[in-house]
């Protein structure tokens, strides 16, 4: 049976240490790089898309600069409201603020530039599950939002359990909470080396959902999947 097309609907990332990964390991909770700061970009009426990308690269590059374990740029794979999707990790609060007071520090400051995006968001979210070791060249990133009926264990709980079936269809992924922002979800990131190895990957999920998900209640309020790929790491 044939419940779900994993197919354009990705978010931060999406993102030890790239969110968007291909390679794998045994399902582990991480102890360093436990967060992730997520940004996301559209690219500004009349804005040339290539102009943006050169200012999202050298954003990326000043933030490991400024003290960021590792970060990325990924760009989205087709056409979307949010089209870059930027991923920096770090251990914990008093890194960030380590790494924000560096930031300020800097003589040229980023409010007196022009930028070429016309909306950006930031998520922090917190990493749970991380099977991925090296960024792919493409990646599927999920957003699960459960019913607010639920409590806060329930929804884990759901989380794990469809992330089990995606890491298994997948050969890895990594798993994802909200920490702040805009929005309360888990998130699950899962990489693929082309569409023709992502479609091997898209029959194994949906046999997984037709065989053991079929009569479940997952409690999904809504759901979202966004194709990316990578344009640095």
């Amino acid at each position: 049976m044939r419940l779900k097309q994993v197919a354009l609907t990705f978010a931060l990332v999406t993102m030890s240490t790239a969110v968007f990964s291909a390679h794998h390991e045994k399902t582990t909770t991480p102890t360093e790089n436990n967060y992730v700061l997520l940004s996301t970009f559209g690219t500004a009426q009349g804005e040339r898309t290539d102009d943006l990308e050169k200012e999202l690269i050298a954003m990326v590059k000043q933030r490991e600069s400024d003290g960021f374990d590792n970060c990325g740029l990924y760009r989205h794979s087709f056409v979307g409201p949010r089209l870059f999707y930027a991923y920096c990790y770090f251990t914990d609060y008093a890194q960030l603020d380590a790494i924000q007071a560096k930031a300020r520090a800097r003589s040229t400051s980023p409010m007196n530039s022009i930028q070429k995006y016309s909306s950006h968001a930031d998520n922090i979210v917190q990493v749970q599950k991380r099977n991925m070791t090296e960024a792919p060249e493409n990646s599927v990133f999920m957003t699960w939002r459960f019913g607010p009926y639920l409590t806060i264990n329930e929804r884990q709980e759901r989380a794990e359990l469809l992330f089990s079936g995606f890491n298994k269809a997948f050969g890895g992924c990594n798993l994802y909470l909200h920490a702040w922002g805009a929005e309360i979800a888990h998130y699950v990131s899962c990489g693929f080396e082309n569409f023709t190895d992502f479609g091997k990957k898209d029959a194994a999920i949906n046999k997984i959902l037709g065989e053991q998900w079929a009569d479940l209640k997952l409690d999904i309020k809504d759901h979202s999947d966004e194709f990316l790929t990578k344009v640095l790491d």
